[in-house]
C-alpha cells in the first residue's frame, strides 16, 4: 500500500489539475454572463439578477457543448477512474468511499431528505421479474378499455408519472379508458451490474406476454425517455404484438440531440466507467444534471420556491418532484454501455445498425400507428431527435404533439394535464 502512495499522489494531482480546468470554464461563464448583463441595454426593464441569469444560460449552453470542454471533462473522468483503480489495487476500501460520496451528495439535496410518501394511484403488482415489477392500475369507476403498457426510463423512479393525484399521468390515462400497466425497474444493486439492454427488452417482452394473457391480441405502448428506446426496440422486433406506439421525449436520432448531456455522453468513455464501477452511479448522475447549469438547477429554482411559499399546491408539487429527482438508482453497467455506445455514439438504433441477441433492430419494421410527443424546451432529449422517429418507421398513421416546457414538465405541468394527456389518451384509445 505504502509503495503506491507516490503514484497515487501524482494521479491525484493530475485529477486536481483537470478539476481546476473544469472550474475555469465554469468561472469564465459566470464572469462573461455578469459582464454582458452589466452592459446589456436591451433589457433595461429587467433587474440585474434576471439579466445575469438569462446571459449565463447562453454562456453555459455554448461553453459546456464545446469540444474544448468535452476534452477537459473526458480527461478529468479518466484521471478519476485511474485514481480509483490505483486506490483499489493498493487495498483501499473504495466501495466504502463510494458510499460515503453518495451519502454526501444525497445530503446536499435538502428537499430530497424531507420525509413523506408519494400519494400513488392504487395498483397491483401482477408480475415480478428480478427487481422489475409490472404494476396494474386501479381507478375507481372506470371501465377497462384497451391495454396500455407504460415503459419508464431506468433513470430516477417511475413516481414522476404518478407524482400526485391531480398531476398523475397514469391516473389520467386510466381515467381515459385505458387498461393501464407500468414497468417499474426497481432499484438495481451491485448484483444487477451485468444486466444489459437485451435483459431490459426481455422484461418488456415478458410484460407484454403477461398482459396478452388477459385476452388482448395486441398491447399499446407508451415509452418515456430511455424507456422509449426499449419500447422502440421491442416494437421493431415484435410489431405483431403492438397495437399503437407513443414515444414521449425519447432520444431517437441522437445526431440531432443537441443537449448538454448528449454532448457529454458522446465524450466520455462509457466502457471504462462500466468496467471500473460496474454501473453508472445514481448520485453522479444527480451531480451531472446540476452541472448542466448550476445557477438554474442549484440556486434559481430555490429562489422561485421561496417566492411562492404561499402557494400550497406549488410547494407540494415542488417538494414531491425534488424527492423524486434525487432518488436516482444506479444504472447497470452493461445497460449504460449499450445505450451510450449504441445510441449516443454510433446512433445505431436510428440507422438500423443495432443488433440484439443476434437480431437486427430495424425501425422500418414498425408499421403500427406512432405518436411522437416532444417538449419544446426539452434539455434532456432535443425535440428534433424525438420527432425524427416519424421518418424512420413505415407506419401509415404518424402523429406528433408538441408542448411548451421541458422534459419533466410533460409529466407535472398543469398545462400538460389539461391539454396534452387527454389527447394522448384519446389517441391511444382510438
Amino acid at each position: 500500500m505504502y509503495l503506491a502512495l507516490p503514484a497515487i499522489a501524482a494521479k491525484a494531482a493530475e485529477a486536481q489539475f483537470n478539476a481546476a480546468r473544469l472550474g475555469t470554464v465554469y468561472g469564465f461563464a459566470y464572469l462573461r454572463g455578469f459582464l454582458h448583463a452589466l452592459y446589456d441595454k436591451s433589457q433595461d426593464g429587467a433587474d440585474m439578477y434576471s439579466k445575469w441569469l438569462s446571459r449565463v444560460d447562453s454562456e453555459f449552453d455554448a461553453a459546456l457543448k464545446s469540444r474544448n470542454f468535452a476534452s477537459i471533462l473526458s480527461d478529468y473522468v479518466d484521471s478519476m477512474i485511474d485514481l480509483r483503480r490505483m486506490f483499489r489495487d493498493a487495498g483501499y476500501p473504495v466501495d466504502y468511499m463510494d458510499r460515503a460520496f453518495d451519502a454526501y451528495v444525497h445530503n446536499m439535496m435538502v428537499f430530497s431528505n424531507i420525509p413523506g410518501r408519494f400519494n400513488l394511484t392504487p395498483s397491483d403488482v401482477v408480475l415480478t421479474n428480478g427487481k422489475t415489477r409490472l404494476l396494474h392500475y386501479r381507478v375507481d369507476g372506470q371501465k377497462k378499455g384497451a391495454p396500455l403498457l407504460v415503459i419508464y426510463a431506468p433513470i430516477n423512479r417511475y413516481h414522476i408519472l404518478d407524482i400526485e393525484p391531480e398531476k398523475s399521468v397514469v391516473r389520467r390515462l386510466a381515467s381515459g379508458g385505458l387498461d393501464t400497466y407500468l414497468l417499474d425497474w426497481g432499484h438495481p444493486g451491485p448484483g444487477d451490474d451485468s444486466l444489459s439492454l437485451k435483459d431490459y427488452v426481455g422484461y418488456v417482452e415478458a410484460a407484454v406476454d403477461f398482459i396478452k394473457k388477459s385476452g388482448a391480441e395486441k398491447v399499446s405502448i407508451l415509452g418515456y425517455c430511455w424507456g422509449g428506446i426499449m419500447a422502440l426496440i421491442y416494437s421493431a422486433l415484435h410489431a405483431d404484438s403492438v397495437n399503437r406506439l407513443a414515444l414521449m421525449a425519447v432520444p431517437v436520432d441522437t445526431s440531432q440531440d443537441d443537449t448538454i448531456l448528449a454532448h457529454w455522453a458522446r465524450a466520455l468513455d462509457s466502457d471504462r466507467i462500466a468496467e471500473e464501477f460496474g454501473h453508472m452511479d445514481g448520485q453522479m448522475l444527480d451531480l451531472g444534471f446540476i452541472l448542466r447549469n448550476p445557477p438554474r438547477f442549484a440556486f434559481d429554482k430555490y429562489v422561485r420556491f421561496f417566492e411562492k411559499m404561499h402557494d400550497r399546491g406549488f410547494v407540494d408539487t415542488f417538494t414531491a418532484v425534488e424527492r423524486w429527482l434525487y432518488n436516482t438508482p444506479p444504472i447497470p453497467g452493461n445497460l449504460y454501455r449499450d445505450i451510450i455506445n449504441g445510441c449516443y455514439k454510433r446512433n445505431a438504433l436510428f440507422k438500423g445498425e443495432m443488433t440484439l441477441d443476434g437480431r437486427k433492430v430495424n425501425l422500418s419494421k414498425i408499421d403500427v400507428p406512432v405518436l411522437a410527443i416532444a417538449a419544446e424546451h426539452d434539455d434532456l432529449a432535443s425535440p428534433a431527435s424525438t420527432l425524427a422517429v416519424l421518418g424512420a418507421v413505415s407506419s401509415k398513421h404518424k402523429d406528433s404533439m408538441r408542448m411548451p416546457g421541458g422534459h419533466v414538465g410533460l409529466c407535472v405541468s398543469a398545462s400538460a394535464h389539461k391539454n396534452l394527456w387527454p389527447q394522448v389518451a384519446r389517441w391511444l384509445s382510438s
